[in-house]
C-alpha cells in the first residue's frame, strides 16, 4: 500500500468584495483536493466530496470566464474532469502523463460544448500532483503555482499572455501583451491553435522534488494580481498554518483593492510520501470520459462530467 502523506492542506474561495464594492456578482473561481480516497471542489455556495480512489495528492484551481454562469460551470467542469485521472492507474511518468490527460479532458470538453454552438466559455487550470516525494505541475492561463522554500518565494508557473508566447517564439507581440491567450475548454486565439490549446513541456509543465517544510501555493489572479510575490511569502512566513496562510492572502488580495475572485490553496509537506517500489496499481483502460451531455434544459457542470460516470475518467 502507499505511504500516508504528511501534507496539511487550506483552501479558501471566495466571491471576493461583490458588485456593491465594485466587484464580481458571482463566484466563477474553483478549486480541487483530491487525497484520501476523496475529492473536494466548490459548487454554488457548497463544497462537494466526492468519494473516489486517489493516488498521492492532486491540487488544482480554476478561474472561470465567460461571464456568471458559464464562467462557473467552465471552472467547475474542469476540475470535475481533472479528478477522473486516477481512473487511468498509476502514472509510469506523472509529469507527461498529466499533460495528456490535461489535454485530452480539453479537447473532449471543447467539443462537447461546441455541440451547443459558439464556445465562449473558458477557465485557467493550474494543477499539481504531489507523488512519490516530487510534485509535478501542468498549466493553462494565468492562475498561479508558487514554491515557498526556506523563506524564499519562486513563481514556478509563467502566465499565458500575448507577450509569454510572443517572447518563446521570437516575434514581436501583437496588440495589447498583457491579454491572456488561451483558456481551458475556450482554447487559444492568435496562437495559430484556434480550438486546441498550447502546453510547452519544461515550461507550463514540469517536475521538482519536495522537502520537509516546503509549501505549495496555487492561486487565481484575485491574489497574484494586486499582491506582490514577496508579500505572499510575507504571509507564509508569518503564518504557519495552511488555512490560516489562506484566508491571510485573501485578506490580503481584497484590502489591496481586489475586485475579483479570489481562491488560495496552501499545501505544507510535513513530509513527502513515498510509494514502495513493489506497490502495485492495476492499470485501467480508455475511456469515454465524458459521458453524455444532460437532457434538454441548461448544461450543468455533472451533464459535462457525470459524477458517477463509468466508463468515465
Amino acid at each position: 500500500m502507499a505511504a500516508i502523506d504528511r501534507v496539511t492542506i487550506g483552501v479558501v474561495c471566495t466571491r471576493g468584495v461583490g458588485p456593491e464594492r465594485g466587484g464580481r456578482p458571482t463566484n466563477e473561481d474553483n478549486y480541487l483536493v483530491c487525497r484520501n480516497n476523496e475529492a473536494r471542489y466548490r459548487q454554488g455556495d457548497n463544497e462537494v466530496v466526492e468519494h473516489i480512489r486517489t493516488i498521492g495528492i492532486l491540487l488544482a484551481v480554476a478561474d472561470g470566464m465567460g461571464g456568471h454562469e458559464d464562467g462557473d460551470l467552465a471552472s467547475t467542469a474542469a476540475v470535475r474532469a481533472l479528478s477522473r485521472i486516477f481512473r487511468r492507474g498509476y502514472p509510469r511518468e506523472p509529469e507527461l502523463h498529466l499533460h495528456r490527460f490535461v489535454l485530452d479532458a480539453h479537447r473532449r470538453l471543447y467539443r462537447k460544448v461546441a455541440e451547443l454552438g459558439p464556445v465562449r466559455m473558458g477557465t485557467t487550470l493550474t494543477t499539481c500532483w504531489i507523488l512519490d516525494g516530487k510534485v509535478y505541475w501542468c498549466h493553462i492561463g494565468d492562475s498561479r503555482l508558487y514554491l515557498w522554500r526556506d523563506g524564499q518565494i519562486t513563481q514556478i508557473t509563467r502566465d499565458h499572455t500575448r507577450a509569454e508566447f510572443a517572447e518563446r517564439d521570437g516575434r514581436a507581440v501583437e496588440g495589447d501583451g498583457s491579454f491572456l491567450a488561451q483558456n481551458f475548454v475556450y482554447g487559444s486565439r492568435g496562437l495559430g491553435y484556434d480550438s486546441s490549446i498550447r502546453i510547452d513541456s519544461g515550461t507550463d509543465t514540469g517536475c521538482l522534488e519536495l522537502r520537509p517544510r516546503d509549501r505549495l501555493v496555487l492561486c487565481s489572479d484575485g491574489l497574484s494580481g494586486p499582491v506582490e510575490d514577496h508579500r505572499i511569502a510575507d504571509a507564509i512566513r508569518e503564518t504557519p498554518e495552511p488555512q490560516a496562510a489562506s484566508t491571510s492572502l485573501m485578506e490580503r488580495a481584497l484590502a489591496s483593492g481586489s475586485d475579483d475572485n479570489v481562491t488560495v490553496v496552501v499545501a505544507r509537506i510535513d513530509m513527502p510520501a513515498r510509494v514502495h517500489a513493489h506497490t502495485h496499481f492495476e492499470k485501467t483502460g480508455e475511456y469515454d470520459i465524458l459521458g453524455n451531455l444532460a437532457g434538454p434544459g441548461p448544461v450543468s457542470a455533472e451533464g459535462l462530467i457525470p459524477a458517477d460516470s463509468d466508463p468515465g475518467y
